[in-house]
């Protein structure tokens, strides 16, 4: 399914690799071939007679630019790429920036203030002073005394949050991002226990994470006495940001979703964070607090926003 993207002045790394694709009269004969229909390398490259070496280049510069995909297509004969149309139309606004102010809230969200949740154990929940109710008990997840929580972990399912944000009211949210410490989880600990840790906003798919350890070589630098030192320690903090032009992991493009894709309205952001059912690292999940780990905060979003 095309897409539209909108630009403005400020996305410069896009507007240059969108520049450099039609800049060239090969590409923009390989981007009308697309708005045709779907084509393997090989039929490009007979249509153009040109070499497959020369259409391979081109092409790379207009997937980077986002304006075809590249989808493997396995035959009798090996596995065949065929290439589509993805961008169908860029709108690019030229208004002054000071009529497009972008205001940003940010919100620190307890781990325990989640308003949904299926969770498989291993599994547990603790504050600042102990465990809460014990150790791979589902059940403790349903406690008032969540909402002091300072470690969660999981082995499958998700938390998910919901928080309104008045401020959002009227204006049109460009961008959202979220910021915790991670891990994987399993028994005790193990710094070589692969997870992939899932993040959705709005019941969209965002992005996966892939972990690589539950990590316990070291206390963490927050970490409670009283905690086990066979047990979770520490993670690793991440950010992920969704914004009009895809979605980042850590600053680095991992996904086209943009936040136009979530269909946010209201006042009501939803996000969850889980295991899913298939993943094919099915290692769990720590999310540390201030009071665990390594790092002094809770989960902190971040809501960008024009009136």
């Amino acid at each position: 399914m095309s897409k539209i993207i909108r630009l403005d002045l400020s996305d410069d790394e896009q507007i240059e690799k969108i520049g450099k694709a039609i800049s060239d009269k090969v590409r923009r004969k390989i981007i009308k071939m697309s708005t045709e229909g779907s084509y393997s390398v090989m039929e490009i490259a007979e249509r153009l007679n040109m070499p497959v070496s020369t259409v391979s280049f081109h092409l790379k510069i207009l997937k980077e630019a986002g304006f075809i995909q590249i989808l493997p297509n396995p035959t009798k004969r090996g596995n065949e790429k065929i290439i589509s149309q993805y961008i169908s139309l860029v709108r690019m606004d030229f208004r002054l920036f000071h009529e497009q102010k972008t205001n940003l809230k940010t919100l620190e969200i307890p781990l325990g203030s989640y308003s949904d949740f299926r969770v498989d154990p291993p599994c547990a929940l603790a504050d600042s002073t102990g465990l809460l109710i014990g150790w791979d008990k589902p059940e403790a997840f349903y406690s008032t005394k969540r909402f002091n929580a300072q470690l969660l972990s999981f082995t499958k399912g998700y938390v998910e949050y919901k928080v309104p944000v008045f401020e959002l009211e009227g204006n049109r949210l460009v961008g959202f991002a979220l910021s915790l410490e991670l891990c994987s989880e399993c028994p005790m600990y193990n710094n070589d226990w692969k997870s992939d840790i899932t993040f959705w906003l709005n019941d969209v798919e965002l992005c996966t994470y892939h972990s690589m350890g539950d990590y316990g070589d070291r206390p963490g630098k927050n970490t409670p006495s009283f905690w086990p030192a066979n047990a979770s320690q520490y993670g690793m903090l991440k950010k992920i940001r969704v914004g009009e032009n895809g979605t980042y992991l850590d600053e680095t493009k991992v996904s086209d979703v943009t936040i136009s894709d979530c269909n946010l309205s209201g006042i009501l952001i939803k996000f969850r964070i889980g295991i899913k059912d298939d993943a094919k690292y099915a290692g769990g999940v720590n999310i540390f607090g201030q009071a665990f780990g390594d790092t002094d905060q809770n989960i902190i979003i971040e809501l960008a926003y024009v009136k």
